[in-house]
């Protein structure tokens, strides 16, 4: 017996509400908040091994700056996705 080949669809597709008429990607949040989500997060890792670093070292006002960065950093990203939230869902495909 032979079997039909399975076909599958056609990655990746686009759909009108994906793309505006220009032809340019519709997107929900702006450049500005995903730069401070991303270099939030490599901050965060950073402030992290400086923390750790402080807290093996027993140097404790280098834990606490590290902290404190950190907090800035987790505030900076917070409000980051709260604006990205605030511009709306955005364009959603169906397919």
């Amino acid at each position: 017996m032979s079997e039909e080949p399975r076909s599958y669809p056609q990655e990746p597709r686009v759909t009108p509400e994906q793309e505006s008429e220009k032809g340019i990607a519709r997107v929900p949040a702006t450049p500005r908040d995903v730069i401070h989500i991303l270099l939030g997060a490599l901050l965060l890792a950073v402030c992290f091994g400086v923390a750790l670093t402080g807290a093996l070292t027993r140097v404790w006002w280098v834990l606490a700056a590290a902290g404190v960065v950190a907090a800035i950093v987790i505030a900076d990203i917070f409000f980051a996705l709260r604006r990205q939230r605030r511009l709306g869902v955005g364009p959603r495909s169906r397919g």
